[in-house]
């Protein structure tokens, strides 16, 4: 049988304290945070432990360090503390029309197919929305909306991800070009390039292991072309665009991103993509949010924006 905590005693002040010693990490900065004496925390955290009848920190040389309890109870206070107030700004926007925050998360791609149309028209039909972007890798976005810090996605579920804990809507492939600088001695060919015509090239991609790389490489291998030799790896797509801007590199990206820096015909700026005897798709992302999760009103305009954007392809 579970322990009823309630039944034990457990107050919101619990909640708080245990959100912000996880945060910072020590009772002293953990009281200041919430307004409260240093005597007042540890009595907080003398009363979690005999609360949940287990040790929920332990004292280091550098301050507090949650136990694997702890950490665990931390995560859901800082959870049910933000649908709280998740509450309470839903009934402010009920009450004054449609206002409030919304935060989004996106890998690159998506961001500029979808996010940024839906935004574009929320801040023309919604000025009052305060809308938040993380664009990132899906491993990043995932912890985030499941905690709640995130409303919702554009991204992919991890291998190790509880399926059970999400809901997707709308899978959409992604499909990879390759970009080069204007003026590229492969820029200057009109027709098809056979794949292996770029590796005498260097190459810039994501860290091993990431989702865009795994998938060029393994249609690679799959079409039996040697993998690059001289490939320089960074997970900024900004640095990426630089650089190939500046020197003869290649680099695979999202066809979203190549569209979007596109050179104009004949121009010296911008990105030229390459076409390839190899068509490349990464794994289908999704509009994703926390199973059961409840939308503010803002929210729910911006993820039925959102849901309009796919619609609309």
């Amino acid at each position: 049988m579970s322990i009823d905590l309630l039944n034990r005693g457990l107050k919101l002040s619990h909640l708080r304290f245990a959100a912000v010693l996880r945060q910072y990490g020590g009772i002293s900065a953990a009281a200041d945070a919430i307004g409260i004496s240093q005597p007042a925390a540890s009595r907080l955290a003398s009363e979690l432990e005999q609360l949940s009848g287990i040790a929920m920190y332990r004292r280091t040389g550098r301050g507090i360090e949650l136990t694997s309890a702890g950490e665990k109870f931390a995560l859901r206070s800082s959870r049910i503390l933000r649908e709280i107030a998740g509450a309470g700004q839903e009934i402010d926007e009920l009450s004054k029309g449609i206002y409030g925050s919304v935060s989004l998360g996106s890998v690159t791609g998506p961001a500029i197919d979808f996010a940024i149309p839906a935004l574009r028209q929320i801040r023309l039909s919604y000025p009052t929305i305060s809308l938040r972007v993380d664009v990132a890798a899906s491993d990043v976005l995932i912890p985030m909306v499941l905690d709640g810090e995130l409303d919702f996605a554009l991204c992919r579920l991890p291998h190790y991800a509880d399926h059970r804990q999400f809901t997707q809507l709308i899978k959409m492939e992604e499909q990879v070009s390759f970009v080069v600088r204007p003026g590229h001695a492969l820029a200057r060919n009109a027709g098809v390039l056979p794949i292996d015509a770029l590796l005498q090239y260097d190459w810039i991609m994501p860290k091993p292991g990431a989702i865009l790389r795994t998938t060029v490489e393994r249609k690679l291998s799959h079409a039996k072309i040697p993998l690059p030799q001289n490939v320089l790896t960074t997970s900024s797509y900004l640095f990426t665009l630089a650089l190939v801007r500046q020197s003869n590199a290649i680099a695979p990206i999202a066809t979203s991103v190549a569209r979007s820096f596109a050179a104009d015909e004949g121009g010296t700026s911008g990105l030229v993509t390459l076409e390839t005897n190899l068509p490349i798709s990464v794994e289908p992302y999704s509009l994703i949010c926390r199973a059961g999760a409840e939308f503010t009103p803002a929210a729910s305009m911006v993820f039925g924006e959102i849901e309009r954007s796919f619609q609309q392809i």
